[in-house]
């Protein structure tokens, strides 16, 4: 019987031969189990070749890659690839601004572990963010970054364009191993893996202050919701100028947006999607009297933390990135979150619903270090980064070692998230570039401009307009 950390060697030695083939290529199928593991003894699949030791890789099992013999196996991987250019590895990472400083501390632990005399490790840091990395890796991907933090609604486009690295066979068992199947199915496209998750709320749902609204059940409405707040001097945040906001009433509406092969379709020019430009502009009636549409060119989260800083505002619809600021401002004992709110759509109270998804790490196709990116991929998503990330930055984890974790569990945020998924529409399958081009946000944004007094005529006019954007 072969031990399972020979098992590990050989189908490591394998899968770094086949990143280093891969580097510059075009990517090859990676087949892999689907379903899921609950812990790090989970079986994950691979494809159904011989890994060397007698034995398929379907059989691998998720492996310590921290041992010291696994460490020094890569590092001897590490030192081959410097070999080729002058003993010296030189990465670059894109990450969102925000996150500069705390994958800057996750870059030099992993410098740490895997520094060595036989080559030089270094990684430079550039503030791209998530939702605008995969399109800057697209106009020249020779060009970008070795490795990537990305939103999953980016990674069709970056597969279609072959710029982006399939996730060799050994990380990706213990992605399976250690993530839920809704999350190992965000980061594969046709049963292959092409990233590594990093964290579960790219989406919105509603943060409040509990000493404004003390019951969740006051929460349950936007037009109550609206009402407390302006009887109390204060408004509620949700920026309907922002096509990845406003998405909420199209959808609850019951507007279809899709992006499927590579086709984005939609239904605006529709009566669901009049149903739902009349609930904005009933919402918009009340801006400046409880209510708050855009961010008045200061960006989201500038507006919120600012607004809850200073007492003007009693709830946001925004994302885990501001729930730390949120909780400076008013204090844990009053940080409340939960699903978002219903609003008036066509006469009936409707739940609202949103985009939700992950973001991600990926590696570039054309990296001259696919050995090295990888790993570095792999150990900024590893249990250790996404918890320090939650404590540093307040994002949810997607690793289930992780999500167990006493403060994580305990996070109003982790339920919010959870009670909205039911109504949540995936980016990936719902959005492309094409949506983003659209005036959808700009028609939002007119909508609370002109504090919703618009003729039918003219919201028909311009649901045409972004209609056509979207057939064209």
């Amino acid at each position: 019987m072969v031990s399972k950390s020979k098992r590990a060697l050989a189908l490591l030695l394998t899968a770094m031969m086949s990143a280093a083939a891969l580097a510059g290529c075009g990517p090859t199928e990676v087949t892999q189990n689907s379903t899921g593991g609950t812990s790090t003894e989970s079986k994950a699949a691979g494809d159904s070749t011989d890994s060397g030791d007698g034995e398929s890789k379907a059989s691998a099992e998720a492996v310590d890659i921290y041992t010291d013999e696994m460490t020094q196996t890569i590092k001897d991987k590490m030192k081959e690839e410097a070999a080729a250019t002058n003993g010296k590895i030189s990465l670059k990472l894109w990450c969102a601004a925000d996150d500069r400083t705390f994958e800057k501390s996750r870059v030099d632990a992993f410098k740490k572990l895997y520094e060595d005399a036989g080559y030089e490790l270094d990684i430079k840091l550039k503030s791209i963010g998530e939702g605008e990395a995969g399109g800057k890796i697209l106009e020249s991907p020779k060009d970008g970054a070795d490795v990537f933090n990305f939103a999953d609604d980016q990674l069709s486009s970056l597969v279609e364009s072959k710029a982006i690295a399939p996730v060799i066979d050994l990380f990706n068992n213990n992605v399976i191993a250690n993530n839920s199947e809704e999350t190992v199915n965000a980061y594969q496209i046709d049963g292959t893996p092409y990233a590594f998750p990093k964290t579960s709320d790219n989406g919105y749902f509603l943060y409040y202050d509990k000493s404004v609204y003390p019951d969740e059940k006051d929460v349950a409405s936007l037009d109550d919701m609206i009402a407390t707040a302006a009887s109390k001097n204060k408004s509620v945040y949700f920026n309907l100028g922002n096509g990845w906001y406003n998405a909420a009433f199209y959808f609850s509406a019951g507007v279809s947006i899709k992006y499927e092969n590579g086709v984005q379709s939609a239904t605006f020019d529709t009566d669901e999607g009049f149903n739902a430009a009349k609930a904005m502009c009933h919402v918009a009636e009340n801006v400046g009297k409880g209510f708050v549409g855009t961010d008045g060119g200061s960006g989201d989260n500038t507006a919120v933390a600012k607004g809850f800083k200073d007492g003007t505002l009693a709830a946001a619809v925004i994302g885990t990135w501001e729930g730390p600021a949120i909780r400076d401002a008013i204090g844990a004992e009053n940080l409340g979150a939960a699903k978002l709110p219903t609003a008036l759509i066509n006469g009936e109270q409707k739940q609202l619903e949103s985009f939700g998804g992950y973001k991600l790490v990926g590696v570039n196709q054309f990296t001259k270090y696919p050995v090295t990116s990888q790993t570095l991929a792999y150990f900024l998503t590893n249990t250790e980064s996404q918890l320090e990330r939650y404590k540093t930055r307040g994002l949810i984890p997607t690793d289930l070692t992780a999500l167990e974790d006493k403060d994580v569990a305990a996070d109003p945020a982790r339920k919010a998230i959870e009670d909205q998924q039911p109504f949540s529409h995936g980016q990936g399958s719902s959005v492309g570039g094409k949506y983003w081009s659209t005036n959808v946000g700009g028609f939002g944004g007119t909508i609370v401009t002109k504090k919703g007094k618009i003729s039918d005529d003219e919201l028909k006019k311009s649901l045409k307009s972004i209609q056509t954007q979207i057939d064209t």
